[in-house]
């Protein structure tokens, strides 16, 4: 996976990775990739507070989940039924904010079949999480 040269505090983060998810679904643009499941491969970095406090009393109710996170990207993959990689790759992007408590996600989804002359095509992505909502409260 690419490393992105950012430009906020990335120092600040900790990293949890993800390699090599892989699964069948239905995702394309093609008459035959609509008929049938193919191989799916999804890599994620997941930007979360410093895992310190996990670390101490190793529970993992203190960071990120990462079955559950590799459960939301395959339900996203599957339910959805994409035709663009790009399309699958911003809506998992946004389920995991929604989700889980992260900073920022490096996510490269591929499709390792879709061209006999290649290892893979699709789409790597770099995300900071929203920011949040301001109420009048706070202005």
């Amino acid at each position: 996976m690419t490393k992105f040269s950012m430009d906020w505090d990335a120092a600040a983060l900790d990293w949890i990775t993800i390699d090599h998810l892989e699964f069948d679904c239905i995702i394309g643009i093609y008459p035959h990739e609509r008929a049938a499941v193919q191989p799916l491969q999804i890599d994620m970095r997941l930007g979360v507070a410093p895992v310190s406090e996990a670390a101490r009393c190793d529970d993992i109710a203190a960071t990120v989940d990462y079955q559950r996170v590799c459960e939301t990207v395959m339900a996203v993959a599957t339910i959805g039924q994409f035709q663009l990689v790009e399309t699958l790759a911003l809506a998992a992007v946004a389920a995991l904010f929604e989700q889980f408590p992260l900073a920022a996600i490096q996510i490269k989804v591929s499709k390792p079949l879709a061209l006999p002359y290649t290892q893979g095509v699709g789409i790597e992505l770099l995300r900071r999480a929203p920011a949040p909502l301001t109420t009048p409260d706070e202005i």
